[in-house]
């Protein structure tokens, strides 16, 4: 009894560190993929380009963080399925890097997690895939409704995650929000 024990314990094991391991490789491959699929991009602004073949979404921007150490590839169409590879542009919103209020979100577990060190004042930039660079400032930082988007009638980009950060219960009702205005742009081409 205790060798059959023994060796469904081992088997059971080693069943769920190949299946942690393959999630693991699942994410670094995806984000290399988002990654490389940024870099054509850039080179081509009118396509949409895929990060896999199957993929429903496409690369659009990049968010360059520098104070939080963080460059962040941006999906366009922030559904379940994008939000869980990369954060993703909520196309209701206004175009990225226009004066209409455009909106990114992210989780908070991942991709968006330094968003609970960011400070009023600090500065960060979001490249379009046509290669302007557009700079930030964020403005406010606030704990909304998830009901709430009367925000985007304003210009800005705004930053969206679930609130609290490290909560035990999922789907709170709560957001962090961070808001930020545009400081200036360049029409620069080169890759970031």
């Amino acid at each position: 009894m205790k060798f059959w024990f023994s060796v469904f314990a081992l088997v059971l094991g080693v069943g769920l560190f190949s299946h942690g391991s393959y999630i693991q490789a699942k994410a670094w491959l995806a984000q290399h993929l988002i990654e490389q699929a940024w870099q054509k991009a850039l080179l081509t602004p009118n396509e949409q380009v895929k990060p896999w073949f199957y993929a429903d979404s496409y690369v659009t921007a990049q968010l360059n963080w520098p104070s939080q150490g963080k460059t962040l590839s941006i999906l366009a169409g922030a559904s379940g399925r994008n939000l869980a590879f990369a954060p993703s542009h909520y196309l209701p919103s206004g175009e990225l890097g226009s004066e209409h209020g455009a909106l990114i979100a992210g989780h908070n577990d991942t991709h968006f997690a330094f968003l609970q060190n960011v400070k009023v004042g600090e500065q960060f930039s979001l490249q379009t895939q046509s290669g302007a660079v557009v700079y930030y400032q964020v403005r406010e930082i606030d704990v909304v409704h998830q009901s709430q988007s009367d925000f985007l009638a304003h210009s800005g980009l705004y930053l969206l995650t679930c609130y609290p950060f490290d909560s035990v219960v999922e789907g709170t009702e709560f957001r962090l929000l961070v808001s930020a205005d545009k400081v200036s742009s360049t029409t620069s081409t080169t890759n970031s």
